[in-house]
């Protein structure tokens, strides 16, 4: 029995399978234009703030707060993040990191195994290199691009139980984190929270406190039958 938990263990799909199951994801969601996500964005030290984050698919996003705060992104399979509007800053590099793992859905599932390779690859994450399994907080998950526990190479993780996006370390140190997958606040589908992290230090962070237009595939083709 160990010897199998071992052999189990020691298995580590490819890059691309992990890519593409990655990508799959995207399917389990009911063909819908827009997702509306609802709840609080604390910056640095500022005072939080209530918050909408929309996302247009595909790979177009939308931040907006109280304050005047009006964010967005757009970007391509090629380019993902390329297009940023709005105030420089960790929130607006939270959305151009975080953008192409919440939106790619109505992205043919070859061009989203694409998508996912070239965010990776503008965050300077090699994701040929090679996979690996770590754990992050409670959760095991699959590493790409760089040897586990060496956390000074921009890498892709995804959570190994649900093929979801965790966390991207870019070049230049900065540290998306997706947590809380499957929460009742924000579904399966997306993160509960979404976190910008700084040489060590907490730049942003988004909590989904309701979300709006999220329907699983299984819901629409139950409500065709009916018709």
């Amino acid at each position: 029995m160990k010897l199998l938990a071992a052999l189990l263990l020691a298995y580590v799909p490819s890059a691309e399978s992990l890519l593409k199951q990655a990508a799959a994801r995207a399917q389990t969601l009911a063909r819908t234009r827009e997702v509306t996500l609802s709840g609080a964005l604390a910056v640095g030290g500022d005072p939080q703030r209530n918050a909408h984050l929309v996302l247009r698919f595909p790979l177009q996003c939308r931040l907006d707060g109280e304050g005047g705060l009006s964010l967005s992104v757009k970007g391509t399979v090629e380019n993902p993040g390329a297009v940023g509007e709005g105030t420089a800053g960790p929130a607006l590099r939270l959305l151009q990191l975080a953008c192409p793992f919440l939106a790619h859905r109505g992205i043919p599932s070859a061009e989203g195994q694409q998508m996912f390779r070239a965010a990776a690859q503008t965050a300077g994450a090699d994701v040929a290199a090679g996979a690996g399994l770590s754990r992050f907080g409670d959760r095991v998950t699959w590493v790409l691009g760089a040897p586990a526990h060496d956390l000074s190479t921009p890498q892709l993780w995804l959570y190994k139980d649900n093929n979801a996006p965790a966390r991207l370390i870019a070049q230049g140190g900065a540290d998306l984190r997706l947590l809380e997958y499957g929460n009742p606040a924000a579904g399966e589908w997306f993160p509960r929270v979404i976190e910008l992290w700084t040489s060590g230090q907490l730049a942003a962070r988004f909590e989904v406190l309701e979300a709006k237009g999220v329907r699983a595939a299984s819901q629409e083709e139950e409500d065709d039958s009916r018709e």
